[in-house]
C-alpha cells in the first residue's frame, strides 16, 4: 500500500515548500477540471478524479505538522502492529493467552491488599491509639476534667448549654470537674 509520500513523489525528510511543489504539480495533472479536457473517455476522468482525491488526501496531512507527525509515527509503528498481532495470535493458539490485562489482575489485587495493609499497621503502630477515661487514669493517676456548671435545682453537674433558658437565666460559673461527675460526660466525647 503506498504511503502519501509515496502519492505526492517525495521523500520522507522533505521540507514543506517541496511537498507543496509536488502538491501543486499533481493538482494541475489531475485536477478534474484541467485533466477532463485532455482525457475524452470516462474511465480515464474517473482515474484522475481518484487520483486526485489521494493527493488532496495526502496533502491534506504532509502539508500540516501536527498531522505529519502523527502520520509518521503511526506508518514507522505499523511493523510493530503487525508483529504484536502475529504474537497475539500465537498466544491464543497456543492456549493460553487472551487478554494480558485480565491475566495480571489477580496478581495486581493480591500486591494492591498487601501494601494497602502494610500502610494501614504502619500509620497505626506510628499514631497512638486514643486513650478512653479508664486508661488514662491508669497510665497517669489523674482524671480527666471538663468544664461544668453545677446546677442547683438537680444538684448535678452539667456541661455548659447557652441556649438552654435556665443557664442563660442563671449564667453560672463554670469549673473544671471529673468527666464522670458530669451528666452524660462518663464516656467518649
Amino acid at each position: 500500500m503506498p504511503t502519501h509520500y509515496d502519492t505526492l513523489g517525495v521523500s520522507k525528510s522533505a521540507s514543506t515548500d517541496e511537498i507543496k511543489k509536488a502538491y501543486r504539480k499533481l493538482c494541475m495533472q489531475y485536477h478534474p477540471d484541467v485533466a477532463s479536457s485532455s482525457s475524452s473517455t470516462s474511465t480515464a476522468q474517473s482515474k484522475n478524479a481518484d487520483k486526485f482525491k489521494r493527493i488532496s488526501e495526502a496533502y491534506s496531512i504532509l502539508g500540516n505538522e501536527n498531522k505529519r507527525r502523527r502520520y509518521n509515527f503511526d506508518i514507522s509503528e505499523s511493523g510493530i502492529q503487525e508483529l504484536r498481532k502475529k504474537a497475539a495470535k500465537a498466544r491464543g493458539t497456543a492456549g493460553g493467552g487472551g487478554n494480558s490485562f485480565a491475566a495480571t489482575l489477580p496478581r495486581n489485587v493480591l500486591i494492591g491488599g498487601i501494601l494497602g495493609i502494610a500502610g494501614v499497621t504502619i500509620i497505626r503502630s506510628i499514631m497512638p491509639e486514643k486513650e478512653n477515661d479508664d486508661t488514662h487514669h491508669e497510665h497517669t493517676g489523674k482524671k480527666r476534667l471538663v468544664e461544668a456548671w453545677l446546677n442547683p435545682k438537680t444538684k448535678r453537674w452539667e456541661k455548659p448549654r447557652p441556649w438552654d433558658q435556665e443557664y442563660q437565666r442563671l449564667q453560672p460559673v463554670l469549673q473544671f470537674v471529673p468527666r464522670d461527675q458530669v451528666d452524660g460526660g462518663g464516656g467518649k466525647r
